[in-house]
């Protein structure tokens, strides 16, 4: 691994697809939990703690493993993804 791989914020900068979710307050840390999980996949970082919104940073080859594990993950936190990509 890149030890200079994170070495800026944010992670995966200019490569990386950005997404937000509204994501209930008191399940922000579990999902951060959960996405620890799946070390690489993606970065997750709390952009809004009063409107509890989350932000991912999604590495280009883990793009369908990131749906996948969010659509998984809707079923047991309350979120919503935001049509929101860059």
């Amino acid at each position: 691994m890149d030890i200079n791989r994170f070495s800026h914020y944010p992670p995966f900068e200019g490569e990386a697809v950005y997404l937000e979710a509204r994501v209930e307050s008191e399940d922000i840390a579990v999902l951060c939990r959960y996405m620890d999980l799946y070390e690489g996949v993606a970065f997750v970082r709390t952009k809004d703690p009063r409107r509890s919104i989350v932000e991912f940073w999604v590495a280009p080859s883990f793009v369908e493993d990131f749906r996948k594990i969010i659509a998984a993950l809707e079923k047991e936190i309350r979120m919503v993804m935001l049509d929101k990509e860059k």
